[in-house]
């Protein structure tokens, strides 16, 4: 469980980056605003965060079921990676209702500012929630690129980097490309991470960083 919910809040950090006509980086900076405020409200407007988490989660369960063998050899004390590509498969579906239900416990804790905990076990989704805010406030993301398309979708290429912080050099550095979609009104929203083939493996090496200490 540790892994799949530690992916996937690691990829929704990677969202905090940063005229009159709206852009995929306007909606950008305004869920980087809304996440500093802790302001749900403000951040539905340009990003359906259940929904992302969803549909990550299955997106994430298909890389992870790809490279198992791999990520088997590589991690042999982790129970996750001993069976196979098919079990990982059926055991993230079978599980994805409490996965992700976790994750909206770690949402509303971090929207809610509930404090810090004295260990993970008094309260493990406000334990994430705090450490979610944490790395973010030691993440900055820079935009290289914005490539439009006909049908009202655009990819951003955002390099994330973590700062000199123990959290930031957690994060060290990434590229990830993000895809927006342009609704009727002309309004950017965030819908998913493109690169999840190139990113994953980098993000289990950080999920087992935090399992093992865990």
């Amino acid at each position: 469980m540790e892994k799949i919910f530690t992916i996937i809040i690691l990829l929704s950090l990677m969202i905090t980056g940063c005229g009159k006509e709206d852009s995929p980086e306007n909606a950008l900076n305004e869920i980087k605003i809304a996440l500093a405020e802790r302001d749900s409200q403000k951040l539905s407007t340009r990003a359906d965060l259940d929904e992302f988490f969803s549909e990550t989660y299955d997106a994430t369960t298909i890389e992870l079921a790809k490279k198992y063998d791999e990520y088997k050899e590589k991690y042999p004390d982790d129970p996750y990676f001993q069976h196979s590509g098919e079990f990982l498969t059926e055991y993230n579906a079978e599980n994805k209702t409490n996965h992700l239900k976790f994750l909206d416990g770690v949402k509303e804790s971090f929207f809610a500012k509930i404090p810090e905990p004295s260990t993970p076990e008094e309260n493990p989704t406000a334990y994430v929630a705090n450490e979610f805010e944490k790395i973010r406030k030691a993440t900055n993301a820079t935009v290289k690129e914005i490539t439009l398309d006909e049908d009202n979708h655009a990819t951003m290429t955002l390099f994330v980097e973590g700062d000199d912080s123990l959290r930031g050099r957690f994060i060290g550095q990434m590229i990830f490309k993000l895809g927006f979609t342009k609704d009727a009104e002309n309004r950017w929203h965030f819908d998913e991470i493109k690169n999840l083939d190139e990113l994953t493996p980098a993000l289990v090496d950080k999920a087992e960083i935090i399992w093992v200490n865990l």
